[in-house]
């Protein structure tokens, strides 16, 4: 079972549909790099049945259509699960997606050859629901794969950027919380407990270049919904703070091109 964690602010949709527009623009490009990888670990084909569980604007999903896979994809965001229509009609590929919960997923037992959630299960209020709703939609047989985060101490420039936040606003401990799903050790035990089998939990990582420290900060206060949930909090005191969260990263991090690695976990279970 998942431990009684309180729910991450980010179990919600408000702050994905925040910053939908942003993630398709700036994040999903780095991100189809672990769609890609995870498509490629389960070995998706033409005319398998896949389901995305928070797909976000899609990045998966999209991959997985233009390989010929039946894809269903679902997201609690509305504003997630428009940007995915809008790229799948323009792409010219069919997918059903739908607005819904993760923890209660609208289709039938044994449905789909695989299941993937990209960078979002790991959030779920309930994650072990999470978990056996992605096991129960699998044919027997069938894998699935999820991707969570490792803590942002393995990210120099990602704590870097905590850091400050935590030090321009202490009462905030933003960023000092266990990663959810963020050792392959509670990944592996969680994944195993909700009924998958051969359970293997391995780390991938790739880097994202941004052209400098104000590259970066930009990018991060546009996409990272921590801190977009913190610009709404602060209102009109936000531009203050972030002029100075933008100095303290430029002093930080320096002034030349800023290559970012980005480690995640990627969890692999049979159903």
């Amino acid at each position: 079972m998942s431990p009684p964690d309180a729910p991450s602010p980010l179990a919600q949709p408000l702050p994905w549909n925040l910053v939908a527009d942003a993630y398709v623009d700036e994040v999903m490009p780095h991100f189809e790099r672990y769609a890609e990888e995870a498509l490629r670990t389960v070995g998706v084909a033409a005319g398998q049945r896949v389901v995305d569980v928070a797909t976000g604007p899609g990045t998966l999903a999209l991959l997985a259509a233009r390989r010929g896979a039946r894809v269903d994809a679902l997201d609690f965001s509305d504003e997630m699960i428009a940007r995915l229509r809008a790229r799948a009609a323009a792409a010219g590929v069919a997918i059903d997606a739908t607005t819904g919960d993760g923890m209660a997923l609208p289709y039938p037992d044994a449905t789909f050859d695989a299941g993937f959630s990209m960078f979002g299960l790991f959030v779920f209020a309930d994650r072990d629901r999470g978990f056996r709703e992605l096991r129960r939609v699998l044919v027997p047989g069938g894998r699935a794969v999820v991707t969570s985060w490792p803590p942002f101490a393995r990210s120099p420039a990602l704590s870097t950027m905590m850091s400050a936040v935590r030090a321009r606003l202490p009462g905030l401990q933003a960023g000092s919380a266990d990663a959810p799903l963020g050792d392959a050790a509670t990944f592996t035990a969680e994944m195993t407990a909700a009924g998958f089998r051969d359970v293997a939990v391995r780390e991938v990582e790739h880097t994202r270049r941004y052209a400098d420290a104000d590259d970066f900060w930009s990018s991060m206060s546009r996409t990272l919904p921590p801190l977009v949930m913190l610009a709404r909090k602060l209102g009109d005191g936000w531009p203050t703070v972030a002029a100075g969260l933008q100095a303290d990263l430029r002093a930080a991090l320096g002034d030349g091109p800023l290559d970012v690695p980005m480690p995640a976990w990627l969890g692999v279970g049979t159903a």
